[in-house]
């Protein structure tokens, strides 16, 4: 019996002790980001409540964002609003149409901006370029 006491106590040692160390990876670990807020547009108007996805041509992992009223959005990849990585970069738009029940499934901007391979935007984020301006048309 006082083997297995052992055993088990020393196993919740080595738990308490993985929990404490993190079982992620440091915050220093992760590549640098550039802070990357921006607006959207449709026919001069700001496109509210869409989603924007930079993909990056590295195939890294992209950054995200989502319009408020105003069409103006900032970007998250590691950590809430810390930006994009550096590079270029596939964009893709997506909005839906609001109705009195709800969100449609109707597109308010034109479907090729929800893919990234048939979105036509492409941006590089540097350090001193933060202010997107995403101005989509037919």
């Amino acid at each position: 019996m006082i083997p297995f006491c052992r055993l088990t106590m020393t196993g919740s040692l080595l738990l308490m002790l993985l929990i404490a160390s993190g079982c992620g990876g440091k915050q220093e670990d992760l590549p640098e980001t550039v802070a990357v807020s921006g607006m959207v547009t449709y026919k001069g108007a700001p496109v509210p409540e869409a989603t924007i996805m930079l993909y990056p041509v590295q195939g890294r992992k992209p950054a995200s964002g989502r319009t408020d009223a105003d069409g103006k959005f900032t970007l998250t990849t590691f950590n809430k609003d810390d930006g994009a990585l550096p590079g270029e970069h596939q964009v893709t738009v997506n909005a839906f149409q609001s109705t009195p029940e709800g969100v449609s499934m109707k597109s308010s901007i034109p479907i090729k901006y929800s893919n990234p391979s048939s979105s036509p935007l492409k941006v590089t984020v540097a350090e001193g370029d933060e202010d997107l301006k995403l101005e989509l048309t037919d």
